[in-house]
């Protein structure tokens, strides 16, 4: 057995205080728990720390010594303590997320996660889903909202639903009658992401399928100014459903139906596995309830 602090607390006040019932009084305990608890640390160092042959209780040379190192023990504890109310109240987040989710659901989830967690300070990085890979692998970022997320062993991916995305076009733009075909695709001007990113992948991904080599493309880390190339009828473009169904709503785009459908894309939440202080469960389920009522993602 090892000595407790409970037991060190018990000595210590009664050395302090004179006695075992002052010692209770102050812990708020009984006199025979206090001095049972003196009792169990003197067995333990085998040593005799009070003269209890007088009226008054007294401490040995042993208990000097003892006391000295008790103090030390005690003091530790109480600037632990602080350290750990310090960490709680001052819990930095360093959260990361895509473009995407930044335009549709990001001001809703940081808004959840100030209601539950108001301890937390939140530091918001938005960027494309390479470099938050890139943070979230270097330790610089916390936990990050991105598609199809390519991380080492030391970070969670927890998937929450499907990204989709779609062709689309200025209202204005003709692209020809029937299903949109690669072979459409390569009359027009495209803008996507720059390369590496989800979204070039999947407009490259979706032209070899239909037997079209990828072109020099029109390229912006903006999906914000994708859409309005595409709106000014500069370009044609693939854009995730999610951020376009304001501008389809006021017919300053258009869905190009195509063949094939393009593949969603996995939308995960991924986290340092390492940082034990934050309550991950409760954030991850917080978070995915928010973009679903965001209708941000699908099943």
């Amino acid at each position: 057995m090892r000595i407790t602090l409970m037991q060190i607390e018990a000595f210590y006040w009664t050395a302090r205080l004179g006695g075992a019932h002052a010692a209770s009084r102050h812990l708020h305990l009984t006199q025979p728990a206090i001095s049972s608890r003196i009792k169990e640390m003197e067995s333990l160092l085998s040593v005799k720390l009070f003269d209890r042959s007088k009226q008054r209780m007294t401490l040995t040379a042993d208990g000097h010594t003892a006391l000295r190192h008790a103090e030390l023990v005690l003091n530790n504890s109480v600037q632990l303590e602080q350290f750990a109310a310090k960490q709680k109240v001052h819990r930095r987040l360093r959260l990361g997320a895509d473009e995407c989710s930044a335009m549709v659901g990001l001001t809703a989830v940081i808004s959840e996660i100030k209601a539950h967690f108001p301890e937390i300070t939140l530091e918001i990085s938005i960027n494309v889903g390479a470099e938050l890979n890139r943070k979230l692998n270097d330790h610089e970022l916390d936990i990050a909202l991105l598609t199809n997320p390519a991380t080492r062993e030391d970070v969670t991916d927890v998937f929450l639903g499907w990204m989709t995305f779609q062709w689309v076009a200025a209202q204005h733009l003709e692209v020809g009658e029937g299903p949109f075909m690669a072979a459409q695709a390569g009359a027009h001007s495209i803008v996507t992401h720059s390369a590496p990113s989800t979204l070039y992948s999947v407009v490259e991904r979706w032209l070899k399928e239909g037997g079209m080599a990828s072109n020099a493309f029109h390229s912006s880390n903006s999906l914000a100014f994708i859409a309005k190339m595409v709106s000014a009828g500069h370009a044609i473009g693939i854009l995730p459903v999610p951020l376009i169904r304001d501008m389809l709503a006021v017919d300053m785009l258009k869905i190009l139906p195509c063949d094939p459908p393009i593949a969603p894309a996995r939308f995960c939440l991924s986290y340092l596995t390492e940082r034990p202080d934050l309550q991950l469960e409760e954030l991850v389920a917080i978070t995915r309830a928010t973009l679903v009522k965001q209708n941000f993602l699908v099943d």
